[in-house]
């Protein structure tokens, strides 16, 4: 009786005293601990709430949970998704890398000297300019990577995203930029080949035994001897890879050469750096939001007609693509941003924008 009255009294009292849904949800969190703690010192008989079993998914693991019914609706994260303006996304990506917004270096004592700022830099660019999900770029293997283009060109640059890490197991071709792609190859050549070569990275024994990789090539290698091609790879069976040379498989690593999958903390960082240095208004960033960036600078540019008229400056040189300069010339431009998402409909995938 008394939880009832206090929580109609947070909910529509008065208003210096009421709490929003996500505050109301901590507080219920912690007195359910509380009364947790006090039947088990014997100092309650019950927990006043009612808790409903449900099952959380989580990196291909799935557990029973038991869920609080006295919390409040919230909305899920990606309803108030906003994509960056191009300024924004720019400052986003050249934070990652380290860098001021303006992709100068900063001077003096207060120049930021983060780690990994080449890796970080390198994916940061890849996800703005191909919109994959997190999982999709987490579990990227390194030889997933497109090969570098060798002069600079317009067109986009196709980038296959196999079935065994995509929303729904399914297979399909988003593209990158050549820009994009000359960032992240000096990071495989340098930073990323320090850190792998000759590491002594074995994944943790709750993961599984380790994958030992030979002779591999574009499209598989031998995997504890056998055969295997990449595209049938889970992210749980990804991370377990050791490389010929050392080190994990994946695209991003740590400086032992293991692999590296905390971007959501990684982006949310970068962008509380740039707020409280540089741009007060700028907002957080998770992965999602990238992925909507990247939506909507494709849309806007499919609209404007750049891929048509790169499609044809690509034509009379010599990086034409002529399946691809078809597809651009031909197709409507919300069809062309909902295969790159994979989207079942062209009603998904365009956010709001946030500056």
């Amino acid at each position: 009786m008394m939880l009832s009255t206090y929580a109609v009294d947070r909910a529509t009292g008065d208003p210096k005293q009421r709490l929003g849904a996500v505050t109301w949800n901590q507080h219920m969190s912690v007195l359910g601990m509380f009364y947790r703690w006090a039947m088990a010192e014997q100092y309650a008989t019950a927990v006043p709430f009612t808790y409903q079993q449900a099952l959380m998914l989580y990196a291909e693991t799935v557990r029973e949970v038991l869920v609080n019914q006295a919390r409040r609706g919230v909305p899920k994260a990606h309803v108030t998704i906003k994509c960056l303006e191009d300024d924004f996304a720019a400052t986003f990506v050249n934070g990652l890398a380290g860098l001021r917004p303006d992709g100068s270096e900063g001077e003096g004592p207060g120049r930021y000297r983060g780690r990994h700022l080449a890796r970080n830099g390198a994916v940061g660019e890849l996800v703005m300019s191909s919109g994959p999900r997190l999982q999709e770029f987490s579990y990227l293997l390194v030889c997933g990577i497109p090969p570098l283009p060798s002069t600079p060109r317009l067109m986009p640059i196709a980038f296959p995203l196999p079935e065994a890490i995509t929303k729904g197991s399914k297979f399909r071709v988003t593209w990158t930029s050549y820009g994009a792609l000359a960032r992240v190859h000096p990071y495989l050549s340098m930073e990323r080949m320090l850190a792998c070569e000759g590491s002594a990275w074995r994944p943790p024994k709750r993961w599984g035994a380790p994958l030992f990789v030979s002779e591999m090539d574009s499209l598989g290698g031998r995997v504890n001897r056998r055969r295997v091609q990449w595209h049938t790879l889970r992210p749980t069976e990804r991370r377990r890879l050791v490389a010929p040379d050392g080190g994990s498989m994946l695209l991003a690593v740590r400086s032992d050469g293991g692999p590296f999958t905390a971007w959501s903390t990684v982006f949310e960082r970068t962008a509380r750096r740039i707020r409280e240095r540089f741009e007060p208004r700028f907002p957080h960033v998770h992965p999602h939001r990238c992925r909507h960036t990247f939506a909507m600078a494709t849309v806007e540019r499919l609209v404007a007609g750049f891929y048509e008229q790169a499609a044809r400056l690509s034509a009379a040189g010599s990086d034409a693509d002529a399946a691809l300069s078809h597809y651009l010339t031909t197709t409507e431009p919300l069809l062309v941003l909902r295969d790159l998402l994979g989207h079942s409909s062209v009603l998904c995938g365009l956010g709001m924008r946030a500056r």
